[in-house]
């Protein structure tokens, strides 16, 4: 896979915008020198005049502190990147969605009695509030399991 800076995808702590990291840069996004997280130039604008500078990140669970935005180090994302690739870290969901080797597919077994709608587990991208863009597995409309989507 080849790792650059039109290959890496960020988002911003606070609205959930997501972007390559070549764009972010480009647009003049920054990044909380306290807590690593991500900001684009117009919450950093939101954040600065009407929320006294507290850093948005606390939605994240990370504790309240001052935003401190330094220029994004591209250099050190990239490593950091290619780090986490080669040690394979993926999430559980994700890597079973698309790095596992499926089993081959049984033909259905019919009962006789109607179970209602589908009961096979569904999955699809979701926005969750608190979350972002998340990976859900559903099965009768309840998550069974989810994974956020990091870019």
């Amino acid at each position: 896979m080849k790792l650059d800076l039109s290959t890496v995808g960020i988002s911003c702590v606070a609205c959930g915008t997501r972007t390559t990291l070549e764009h972010a840069i480009q647009e003049g996004w920054h990044q909380c020198l306290r807590c690593q997280f991500f900001i684009d130039p117009q919450c950093l604008h939101i954040v600065q005049t009407t929320m006294g500078g507290v850093c948005p990140a606390f939605s994240q669970g990370v504790p309240r502190h001052t935003l401190q935005p330094a220029d994004i180090p591209s250099e050190q994302i990239l490593i950091f990147v290619k780090d986490q690739y080669q040690k394979g870290r993926v999430g559980a969901l994700i890597d079973t969605l698309f790095y596992t080797q499926r089993l081959p597919l049984s033909p259905p077994q019919h009962d006789s009695k109607y179970k209602g709608p589908s009961e096979e587990p569904l999955t699809r991208e979701e926005i969750w509030q608190r979350y972002g863009l998340v990976l859900v597995r559903r099965a009768h409309g309840k998550w069974v399991t989810w994974e956020k989507i990091l870019f």
